[in-house]
């Protein structure tokens, strides 16, 4: 799911995404003086609606240039009344607050919202055949490696803490990112696969990795960085695991709501107890979740 999918669906779609505004597109991609704008609207009362996407989880950084963008607008359309809205996947409360008190309206649109506008019209994802080319077989072969002695993992992910939807997308960083290891520090090793999970409100898996090396001490992969939310998380060295992403999910996981419907995976470990990093998986739990895969 790239930015430029969830502009089309809101451009397409707007009132899916602002019931009752009445709002009719005017363009995608409009030059504003210096500045493009991803949406522009005109609603119901004649007012210039500009909506402006960010994917994954609003940083600090965007915010900033949000709020910059948006002074910027303001001043080389003074006599044009213009509000701004800002969509992203998901929006942290300071963040929201902040933004809010400048007069810059705040909607988040969970990833499963805009998966299921995406089935319900037939919108076909732009990175969705790049992302799944060549990986079930993949999957299929490392689920019969699991007879040799490998095992399977959930690695959690924080999205409080790290973007791990941007840098799933991130096709520099598919077989050089590093995942701590702070649990089963004996048992985790080469060969084992890793079903990627984010924690929070849309919960659940969105990749799959190969783990392709032991534990060891690793910082961040180059360019990998700017996915960390708190600047006290980034350039850390902690014992990790390299890790080589085969399939993505992001468009559409395999949520903790359906796995917790399933009675095989009601003693799923990361379902039972979710604070940490690494969470075992049984042999016929992940037959249970390769067969949904």
């Amino acid at each position: 799911m790239l930015e430029k999918d969830i502009e089309n669906l809101i451009a397409r779609y707007p009132d899916e995404f602002f019931p009752n505004s009445g709002l009719k597109l005017v363009g995608q991609q409009v030059k504003l003086g210096s500045c493009f704008a991803d949406i522009i609207f005109e609603d119901k009362h004649g007012r210039t609606i500009i909506v402006e996407i960010k994917r994954g989880i609003l940083s600090r950084d965007a915010s900033g240039q949000i709020i910059e963008y948006y002074g910027l607008l303001k001043q080389q359309n003074p006599n044009k009344i213009i509000e701004l809205v800002l969509c992203a996947n998901t929006i942290p409360n300071e963040r929201r607050v902040f933004l809010e008190n400048v007069g810059i309206e705040c909607k988040e649109l969970g990833l499963t919202l805009v998966s299921n506008l995406a089935n319900k019209y037939n919108y076909k994802f732009l990175d969705e055949n790049e992302q799944n080319q060549s990986k079930e077989n993949n999957i299929k072969e490392k689920a019969v490696g699991l007879t040799k002695g490998n095992h399977v993992w959930f690695f959690q992910a924080n999205p409080n803490r790290y973007d791990i939807l941007n840098a799933l997308l991130d096709q520099a960083l598919d077989n050089k990112l590093g995942w701590m290891v702070n649990q089963h520090q004996k048992e985790i090793r080469q060969g084992d696969i890793a079903l990627i999970w984010m924690s929070g409100k849309e919960a659940g898996i969105y990749a799959v990795a190969e783990v392709i090396s032991d534990p060891i001490i690793l910082g961040d992969a180059p360019g990998e960085e700017k996915y960390w939310i708190s600047e006290e998380d980034k350039g850390q060295s902690k014992l990790s695991v390299k890790i080589k992403i085969t399939k993505k999910l992001i468009n559409n996981p395999i949520l903790r709501s359906k796995l917790k419907n399933l009675k095989e995976l009601k003693n799923l470990s990361i379902l039972r107890f979710s604070q940490g990093t690494n969470f075992t998986v049984t042999d016929y739990e992940w037959k249970v979740i390769s067969a949904i895969l």
